[in-house]
């Protein structure tokens, strides 16, 4: 299935006296876009796609049946990385996480990050975001590809699976591509056909 979502890019705001806090960026007023904050730069990401949105929904349905009453699933919340701040288009955390009553989830009780590839974001989502959920130790990144992507080993949808190595950087374990049945063991064991994500969208 090849994709169809349409561009919509995020924007860097610069129009702010020195670099952007995690604290500022609380103090936002909530509409309908999100903000995260890398390297004091607010990143203001516009509304998703309802395509993008489909793939997120599906997903989410999946990993909360299947995580167990230690786990939760979470969609679109924030993690505090440091002085960095990103919302991953889903979580898993530990359901006895302190920071599950906090504004934002401390990195240390997540267990699972899944980002789904934008076209507007599509070097962050690859490259950017994966390094620094990396460096704050989240031991499982999944990436979500619903179009072309250089490499391509799967039939699309496709989901690739990366785990955190001794060095403290994502390594690709595996790629779950379209039309197979997948049994994923960690951080919790998962069946599913990357399929089913875009099931809603087709034909």
């Amino acid at each position: 299935m090849s994709g169809r979502e349409p561009m919509a890019a995020p924007r860097v705001v610069s129009d702010h006296h020195g670099p952007w806090t995690v604290a500022d960026v609380l103090a936002l007023p909530h509409d309908d876009k999100s903000y995260e904050l890398v390297d004091g730069a607010l990143i203001v990401n516009p509304p998703p796609s309802p395509y993008h949105q489909a793939a997120s929904g599906e997903l989410f349905v999946l990993l909360r049946a299947a995580c167990g009453p230690g786990l939760r699933a979470l969609e679109a919340v924030g993690v505090q990385l440091g002085q960095q701040l990103l919302i991953p288009d889903l979580v898993v955390v530990r359901a006895s996480a302190a920071s599950l009553h906090a504004p934002v989830l401390d990195p240390a009780d997540v267990v699972l990050v899944v980002e789904i590839v934008s076209p507007g974001s599509r070097v962050r989502d690859r490259s950017e975001k994966p390094v620094i959920f990396a460096e704050a130790g989240i031991p499982h990144f999944w990436r979500v590809e619903t179009s072309h992507y250089q490499g391509r080993s799967a039939e699309l949808p496709a989901v690739l699976i990366h785990e955190l190595d001794d060095n403290g950087a994502y390594v690709l374990a595996r790629t779950l591509g379209a039309g197979e049945v997948a049994t994923v063991t960690e951080p919790f064991e998962v069946a599913f056909d990357p399929a089913e994500l875009l099931r809603p969208l087709s034909g």
